[in-house]
Protein backbone atom coordinates (compact mmCIF):
# COMPACT_ATOMS: atom_id res chain seq x y z
CA UNK A 1 0.00 0.00 0.00
CA UNK A 2 1.18 3.28 -1.11
CA UNK A 3 0.00 6.60 1.21
CA UNK A 4 0.43 10.71 0.81
CA UNK A 5 0.37 12.67 3.65
CA UNK A 6 0.12 16.34 2.56
CA UNK A 7 0.30 18.35 5.28
CA UNK A 8 2.54 21.59 6.00
CA UNK A 9 3.80 21.05 10.15
CA UNK A 10 6.31 18.02 9.71
CA UNK A 11 5.56 17.27 12.90
CA UNK A 12 2.07 15.79 11.69
CA UNK A 13 3.77 14.38 9.14
CA UNK A 14 6.38 12.36 11.15
CA UNK A 15 3.53 11.11 13.63
CA UNK A 16 1.25 10.20 11.59
CA UNK A 17 3.87 8.20 9.36
CA UNK A 18 5.00 6.88 12.14
CA UNK A 19 1.62 5.55 13.45
CA UNK A 20 0.63 4.34 9.99
CA UNK A 21 4.04 2.55 9.89
CA UNK A 22 3.64 0.58 12.74
CA UNK A 23 0.41 -0.57 12.28
CA UNK A 24 0.83 -1.32 8.36
CA UNK A 25 4.77 -2.64 8.44
CA UNK A 26 4.92 -2.95 4.81
CA UNK A 27 3.13 0.31 3.59
CA UNK A 28 5.43 3.20 1.86
CA UNK A 29 4.85 6.88 2.63
CA UNK A 30 5.76 9.60 0.97
CA UNK A 31 5.08 13.43 2.60
CA UNK A 32 4.76 16.39 1.60
CA UNK A 33 5.27 19.68 3.45
CA UNK A 34 4.09 22.03 -0.09
CA UNK A 35 1.47 21.36 -2.30
CA UNK A 36 4.75 21.66 -5.47
CA UNK A 37 4.86 18.36 -7.11
CA UNK A 38 1.48 16.63 -5.33
CA UNK A 39 -0.48 15.21 -8.28
CA UNK A 40 2.33 13.34 -9.31
CA UNK A 41 2.93 11.63 -5.93
CA UNK A 42 -0.91 11.33 -5.82
CA UNK A 43 -0.93 9.32 -8.92
CA UNK A 44 0.90 6.78 -7.17
CA UNK A 45 -0.86 6.90 -4.01
CA UNK A 46 -3.89 4.40 -2.27
CA UNK A 47 -4.56 6.76 0.32
CA UNK A 48 -3.83 10.89 0.12
CA UNK A 49 -4.05 12.48 3.71
CA UNK A 50 -4.62 15.98 2.72
CA UNK A 51 -4.48 19.04 5.51
CA UNK A 52 -6.86 21.29 4.99
CA UNK A 53 -5.19 24.13 5.88
CA UNK A 54 -1.81 24.63 3.36
CA UNK A 55 -0.65 28.02 3.91
CA UNK A 56 0.98 27.58 -0.19
CA UNK A 57 -2.21 26.68 -2.11
CA UNK A 58 -6.26 27.37 -1.10
CA UNK A 59 -8.33 23.76 -0.07
CA UNK A 60 -10.21 24.62 -2.93
CA UNK A 61 -7.45 24.82 -5.41
CA UNK A 62 -6.09 21.65 -3.92
CA UNK A 63 -8.95 19.94 -4.40
CA UNK A 64 -9.19 20.87 -7.89
CA UNK A 65 -5.48 19.55 -8.31
CA UNK A 66 -6.18 16.31 -6.82
CA UNK A 67 -9.72 15.76 -8.97
CA UNK A 68 -8.64 12.73 -10.53
CA UNK A 69 -7.65 11.10 -7.25
CA UNK A 70 -10.62 12.40 -4.58
CA UNK A 71 -11.64 9.14 -4.26
CA UNK A 72 -8.64 8.64 -2.20
CA UNK A 73 -8.46 11.66 -0.54
CA UNK A 74 -8.97 11.53 3.21
CA UNK A 75 -9.15 15.24 5.11
CA UNK A 76 -6.95 15.60 8.68
CA UNK A 77 -7.69 18.80 10.34
CA UNK A 78 -7.42 19.74 13.85
CA UNK A 79 -10.19 22.35 12.87
CA UNK A 80 -12.28 21.44 10.01
CA UNK A 81 -14.41 24.31 8.67
CA UNK A 82 -17.68 22.37 7.58
CA UNK A 83 -18.40 24.27 4.35
CA UNK A 84 -15.03 23.15 3.15
CA UNK A 85 -15.49 19.47 4.39
CA UNK A 86 -18.78 19.60 2.93
CA UNK A 87 -17.54 20.74 -0.47
CA UNK A 88 -14.82 18.12 -0.74
CA UNK A 89 -17.14 15.74 0.48
CA UNK A 90 -19.26 16.12 -2.38
CA UNK A 91 -16.33 16.16 -4.82
CA UNK A 92 -15.60 12.32 -3.19
CA UNK A 93 -13.26 12.50 -0.14
CA UNK A 94 -13.28 9.57 1.44
CA UNK A 95 -13.46 11.04 4.97
CA UNK A 96 -12.25 13.45 7.77
CA UNK A 97 -10.09 12.49 10.45
CA UNK A 98 -9.60 14.83 12.86
CA UNK A 99 -5.14 15.50 14.31
CA UNK A 100 -6.58 15.18 17.93
CA UNK A 101 -8.47 12.83 17.92
CA UNK A 102 -7.55 9.48 19.77
CA UNK A 103 -4.84 7.53 17.81
CA UNK A 104 -7.28 4.45 18.02
CA UNK A 105 -10.12 6.45 16.71
CA UNK A 106 -8.07 7.13 13.60
CA UNK A 107 -6.57 3.70 13.13
CA UNK A 108 -10.21 2.61 13.07
CA UNK A 109 -11.09 5.49 10.73
CA UNK A 110 -8.61 4.35 8.29
CA UNK A 111 -9.44 0.86 8.73
CA UNK A 112 -13.32 1.70 7.70
CA UNK A 113 -11.92 4.08 4.92
CA UNK A 114 -9.97 0.77 3.28
CA UNK A 115 -13.41 -1.30 3.75
CA UNK A 116 -15.24 1.13 1.41
CA UNK A 117 -16.76 3.12 4.35
CA UNK A 118 -17.45 6.46 4.28
CA UNK A 119 -15.63 8.19 7.28
CA UNK A 120 -16.82 11.75 8.14
CA UNK A 121 -18.05 11.17 12.25
CA UNK A 122 -15.87 13.91 13.38
CA UNK A 123 -18.81 16.34 11.58
CA UNK A 124 -21.66 14.39 12.32
CA UNK A 125 -21.94 15.29 15.84
CA UNK A 126 -22.12 19.12 14.38
CA UNK A 127 -25.16 18.41 12.27
CA UNK A 128 -26.94 21.42 13.39
CA UNK A 129 -24.39 23.81 11.80
CA UNK A 130 -25.37 21.52 8.43
CA UNK A 131 -28.84 23.99 8.71
CA UNK A 132 -26.74 26.72 8.05
CA UNK A 133 -25.06 25.41 4.58
CA UNK A 134 -28.71 25.30 3.11
CA UNK A 135 -29.79 27.50 0.43
CA UNK A 136 -33.11 29.39 1.40
CA UNK A 137 -35.19 26.88 -0.80
CA UNK A 138 -33.14 23.73 0.70
CA UNK A 139 -34.31 25.15 4.30
CA UNK A 140 -37.78 25.00 3.05
CA UNK A 141 -37.48 21.69 1.44
CA UNK A 142 -35.94 20.42 4.58
CA UNK A 143 -38.65 21.30 6.78
CA UNK A 144 -40.87 20.10 4.99
CA UNK A 145 -39.31 16.40 5.01
CA UNK A 146 -39.41 17.22 8.55
CA UNK A 147 -42.69 17.46 8.62
CA UNK A 148 -43.29 14.00 6.50
CA UNK A 149 -44.34 15.58 3.59
CA UNK A 150 -44.05 13.40 0.02
CA UNK A 151 -41.56 14.77 -3.11
CA UNK A 152 -45.58 15.68 -4.56
CA UNK A 153 -46.72 17.70 -1.27
CA UNK A 154 -43.68 19.49 -1.65
CA UNK A 155 -44.17 20.41 -4.94
CA UNK A 156 -47.60 21.77 -4.61
CA UNK A 157 -46.18 23.59 -1.58
CA UNK A 158 -43.63 25.17 -2.77
CA UNK A 159 -45.16 25.80 -6.22
CA UNK A 160 -41.68 23.91 -8.07
CA UNK A 161 -41.78 20.58 -10.25
CA UNK A 162 -41.24 17.21 -8.30
CA UNK A 163 -38.37 16.90 -10.48
CA UNK A 164 -36.69 20.28 -8.62
CA UNK A 165 -38.29 18.99 -5.51
CA UNK A 166 -36.13 15.57 -6.03
CA UNK A 167 -32.68 17.26 -6.97
CA UNK A 168 -33.21 19.24 -3.81
CA UNK A 169 -33.79 16.12 -1.91
CA UNK A 170 -30.56 15.01 -2.97
CA UNK A 171 -28.78 17.85 -2.18
CA UNK A 172 -30.41 17.92 1.67
CA UNK A 173 -29.64 14.30 2.14
CA UNK A 174 -26.35 14.64 0.90
CA UNK A 175 -25.29 18.09 3.50
CA UNK A 176 -26.65 15.94 6.21
CA UNK A 177 -24.50 13.28 5.40
CA UNK A 178 -27.30 10.31 5.07
CA UNK A 179 -29.08 8.31 2.83
CA UNK A 180 -32.74 8.63 2.83
CA UNK A 181 -35.52 10.40 4.26
CA UNK A 182 -35.88 8.02 7.45
CA UNK A 183 -32.41 8.61 8.06
CA UNK A 184 -32.76 12.77 8.12
CA UNK A 185 -35.31 12.69 10.40
CA UNK A 186 -34.22 10.05 13.00
CA UNK A 187 -30.86 12.11 12.98
CA UNK A 188 -32.95 15.16 13.79
CA UNK A 189 -35.31 13.60 16.61
CA UNK A 190 -31.95 12.40 18.27
CA UNK A 191 -31.38 16.49 18.56
CA UNK A 192 -34.28 17.39 20.58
Amino acid sequence: MRLLIIDDHPMTCAGLKSLLQACYPAVQIEAKHTSHGIADLASYADYIFLDMHLPDMGFLNMLDVLAPFMSRVILISADPELGLVMQARSRGARGLLLKNADVDHVLQGFKRIQEGENVFDAIKANSANYVELLTERQREIFDALLAGLSNKQIARLLNISEYTVKEHVTAVLAIFGVRNRLELVLSQQTKH
